[in-house]
């Protein structure tokens, strides 16, 4: 390939739960640094194509397309219409996930935590194969970025065992991928944030939020960890490579 078609190729990035929250903000960072944008969404439609619209105003590409993670039809419809308007994504940012339904062990349903497990393991798996067969292979490679949470631990928080197992399950699931396609070029960043001020927060009692914030005296905004990721996206590791991605807490006021 010649520099100048190497220039030509625009940069694009793939997210999931960018109608609001972190993937919205990160949408945002990463269309005003350049980036041309597909915003994925579930339930959203209305907001992401909001903020498309809104950003397009400042010259900036973002397309809105429905990604449902815990809707495999609709999720491969989605990814069909990605591959053949284009422009193919050399990198995934993964937000998207349902609110944690906080809950005892012992009073958390299989139906809840089946639905945890049905987005970040069966809908990334899919979104990933896709991307990589018709996305990342063509570039020689990607960089998928995924959002966990420090609620995995090393000491898990309580009560939140469906979204910690989900988050954990989906960071095995990415390892595996980088085992198997690290020598094409695929390569991995995790952040792991703590409590975050987006709407998941409201799936949270009041009291558990002003004691956890009463004790780490932390809280983020989207943007703070928007600006991880885009750093992130612009750095990515070598092939191969699983990293964790720096993030600064600033003092809850």
């Amino acid at each position: 390939m010649s520099p100048e078609t190497t220039k030509s190729v625009p940069r694009a990035v793939l997210v999931t739960g960018g109608s609001s929250g972190i993937g919205a903000e990160f949408a945002r960072a990463a269309a005003r640094r350049g980036w041309q944008v597909w915003l994925g969404y579930a339930t959203g439609e209305e907001r992401a194509r909001r903020l498309a619209g809104e950003l397009a105003e400042g010259g900036a590409n973002v397309f809105p397309v429905r990604l449902p993670l815990d809707d495999i039809a609709g999720l491969e419809a989605g990814m069909a219409r990605v591959i053949a308007e284009g422009p193919l994504p050399q990198a995934a940012v993964l937000c998207g996930s349902p609110p944690p339904d906080v809950a005892s062990l012992l009073k958390l349903t299989a139906v809840s935590l089946r639905h945890q497990l049905e987005c970040a393991v069966v809908g990334n798996h899919a979104l990933l194969t896709r991307l990589w067969r018709h996305c990342f292979r063509s570039h020689a490679g990607g960089h998928v970025l995924a959002v966990l949470s420090a609620a995995q631990g090393p000491r898990p928080t309580p009560h939140m065992a469906g979204y910690v197992t989900a988050k954990g399950a989906l960071e095995s699931l990415l390892h595996a991928a980088a085992a198997e396609w690290g020598a094409g070029g695929l390569s991995i960043s995790l952040i792991r944030p703590g409590f975050v001020d987006t709407p998941m927060l409201q799936a949270f009692p009041p009291l558990l939020i002003e004691r956890a914030l009463g004790q780490s005296a932390t809280l983020l905004s989207p943007r703070d960890v928007a600006a991880a990721l885009l750093h992130a996206l612009d750095n990515p590791p070598a092939p191969g490579m699983v990293i964790e991605v720096p993030l600064r807490l600033k003092k809850a006021s």
